[in-house]
C-alpha cells in the first residue's frame, strides 16, 4: 500500500463542515476553509508563485503566465521574491539567537528544591537537544510568520521511549474552542490529504478533551467522508483515552487585536508591495529592451526596403530614390533617452523602504556605515524597531514554550511506568513545580565583554548574585557550573597551601 502526503492541497469547505463541526457550527467550517485557503496561497507565494493567471485566478510561476491579449511579444515575467527574503530575515531575528532555559528557585532554596530545579533544567535542555530546537524554532518561526500561527504536537515514541515535538503548519490544523470561552481549546484536529493506491483520501488525527480526559482518534476517510480504517474484527474504531488531562498541543499565534484569532495585516501588506516591486522590475526589463535596441525609420523608400535590412555591426543599406525625384528617401535611427530611470529609481526606493517599514527590518547594513565600529548600545538604537517587535513576539513564544515544557513533563510523568523509557524516572517523578523561563537572546554581535563587566560591578556592589549573573550570561546549568568552579578553586588552594600534607 503506497501512501503519500499531498503538500498544501486545498480541501473543500464541505469537508470541514461535515468532518469537524456539528450542524450548529457550520459557519465555522466556512471560516476555517477561508483561513486555510488563504494560508495555502501565502505558502505558494513564499515559494515563488507570485503571478496570478487571469484565466484561472490561481497563483502560478512566472514561466506559466500566458501572454496578455493584444501584445505581439512575450513580456518579461520573474519574481523578485522580497516576500521570502523578508520572512526569512524576520524568522532569524526571532530565533537566531542562542536562547536558553532557566528554572527559577526561591531566594533561599532548600537542597531538595535546588536539586529539583537543576534536574528539571537539565532535562529541558536534553529535550531541546533531542528535538534539535535551534533548527526547529527557526523553521517554526517561518511558518509562524507566513500562516500567522504554528502548532507543536507532543508525541511519545513507544519504540525509543523519547518525547518528540512535532511542528506542523497551521494550514493542517483545525482548533475546536469551547462555546463558553472562545479562548479555551477543547480539541484540535490535523487534517491532510493523502494519495493511497491511486486514490485521494483524507487523514484526520484528532485530540479532544471530554470531562477532563484527553481522547485520541486517527482515521482515514474517502471523498464521501466514509471512514475506511476499522478494527481487526471489522468494528468501527472509537477514540481512545490517552491518560492525560490536557491536550498535547501548543499553538503559537501572531498577536493582534483583542478578539482576533491571528493578525494577517502585515502579510497582506507585504504581498501588495512585493507585487508592485515585481511589476516594476518586469516593466523596467521590457523598457530596457526597447530603449537599448533603437527603431529604424525608413522614410519615402521603395516598398520592401525594410525587409532587406541586416541587423549586424557595420551593416549598410543602399536606398534608391523613387520616381518622384523631389522626395528624397531617408533612413533614421530613433534612439531612447532613458529619461524614466531617475523616476523609476525613486519610486522603487520608496516601495522598498515601505517594505522595510511594514516589517520593521532596518533599511541599513552596519558593515556599510562609513564610521568606526558600533558598540552594543549603538546597535540597539539602530535596530530599535525590529528589537521592539521581536520582543513582542517573544511574549507569545515565552508563554507557548513554557506551556510546551510543562505539558511535556506531565506527559512523561503519565508514561513513567513504560518499560521503554529514555529518561530518569526518579527525576521525572520528583518534579512538582513546572515553572520555567526562556532566556531569549537577540541575534546581534556578541557584546559579552561589556556584559561581564556590568555583571562584575553588580555582583561586587551586592546588586546581583553569582547565580543570577551566570543565568544572564546564558550558563546552561548554573548549579553544575558553580560546583565545577568550587572544585577548581579548592584544587588550586590545595596546591598553593604550604600546610597541605604531601601525598
Amino acid at each position: 500500500m503506497l501512501t503519500k502526503f499531498i503538500p498544501y492541497s486545498t480541501i473543500s469547505q464541505d469537508v470541514y463542515e461535515r468532518l469537524i463541526f456539528s450542524p450548529l457550527q457550520q459557519a465555522l467550517g466556512a471560516t476555517t476553509w477561508q483561513r486555510i485557503n488563504r494560508q495555502l496561497r501565502d505558502y505558494e507565494y513564499y515559494g515563488g508563485k507570485q503571478h496570478v493567471n487571469p484565466e484561472t485566478g490561481q497563483l502560478v510561476t512566472a514561466e506559466d503566465m500566458p501572454r496578455p491579449p493584444g501584445l505581439d511579444y512575450d513580456p518579461t515575467r520573474f519574481p523578485t521574491n522580497y516576500f521570502k527574503s523578508f520572512i526569512d530575515k524576520k524568522a532569524r531575528w526571532l530565533m537566531g539567537g542562542q536562547h536558553g532555559i532557566n528554572v527559577p528557585t526561591p531566594q533561599e532554596p532548600t537542597p531538595e528544591q535546588a536539586q529539583m530545579a537543576s534536574a528539571y533544567e537539565a532535562l529541558l535542555y536534553q529535550l531541546w537537544r533531542e528535538n534539535k530546537m535551534r533548527t526547529a524554532l527557526t523553521r517554526a518561526a517561518r511558518d509562524y510568520l507566513i500562516a500567522r500561527r504554528v502548532v507543536c504536537k507532543i508525541v511519545f515514541d513507544v519504540n525509543s521511549g523519547k518525547l518528540r515535538w512535532v511542528w506542523r503548519p497551521d494550514a493542517e490544523f483545525v482548533p475546536e474552542y469551547s462555546d463558553a470561552d472562545a479562548t479555551l481549546m477543547n480539541g484540535g484536529h490535523f487534517i491532510t490529504q493523502i494519495e493511497e493506491d491511486g486514490r485521494t483520501l483524507i487523514h484526520k488525527e484528532s485530540f479532544t478533551l471530554e470531562n477532563g480526559v484527553c481522547y485520541y482518534d486517527d482515521g482515514i476517510y474517502n471523498e464521501a467522508l466514509e471512514r475506511l480504517d476499522k478494527n481487526e474484527d471489522g468494528s468501527k474504531k472509537k477514540p481512545i483515552p490517552m491518560g492525560l488531562d490536557f491536550l498535547p498541543i501548543v499553538t503559537f499565534a501572531v498577536p493582534g487585536l483583542s478578539g482576533e484569532e491571528m493578525d494577517t495585516s502585515e502579510i497582506e501588506a507585504m504581498r501588495a508591495v512585493t507585487d508592485r516591486l515585481n511589476a516594476m522590475n518586469e516593466d523596467a526589463a521590457d523598457s530596457l529592451k526597447f530603449e537599448m535596441f533603437a527603431m529604424t525609420a525608413f522614410l519615402n523608400v521603395p516598398p520592401g526596403t525594410a525587409d532587406k535590412v541586416q541587423i549586424a555591426p557595420g551593416a549598410s543599406l543602399e536606398v534608391v530614390a523613387g520616381h518622384n525625384s523631389d522626395v528624397k528617401p531617408d533612413v533614421k535611427r530613433i534612439e531612447g533617452t532613458f529619461s524614466w530611470s531617475a523616476a523609476f529609481d525613486a519610486q522603487y526606493s520608496r516601495l522598498k523602504a515601505a517594505l522595510h517599514e511594514i516589517t520593521s527590518l532596518p533599511n541599513v547594513v552596519p558593515q556599510e556605515l562609513n564610521f568606526g565600529g558600533l558598540n552594543g548600545d549603538a546597535l540597539h538604537v539602530l535596530f530599535q524597531s525590529i528589537i521592539q517587535e521581536t520582543e513582542e513576539h517573544w511574549l507569545e513564544w515565552q508563554d507557548g514554550l513554557q506551556e510546551l515544557h510543562e505539558k511535556s513533563i506531565r506527559y512523561l510523568q503519565a508514561r513513567a511506568n513504560r518499560a521503554v523509557f529514555a529518561y530518569d524516572k526518579t527525576v521525572i517523578r520528583s518534579i512538582t513545580d513546572y515553572t520555567n523561563e526562556i532566556k531569549f537572546v537577540l541575534p546581534l554581535p556578541d557584546n559579552r565583554a561589556s556584559l561581564v563587566e556590568l555583571l562584575s560591578l553588580e555582583t561586587a556592589n551586592g546588586f546581583e548574585s553569582i547565580a543570577g549573573a551566570m543565568r544572564r550570561l546564558g550558563v546552561e546549568n548554573v548549579a553544575a557550573k558553580k560546583a565545577e568552579i568550587s572544585e577548581e578553586t579548592a584544587a588550586n588552594r590545595a596546591v598553593t597551601d604550604p600546610y597541605q600534607s604531601a601525598e
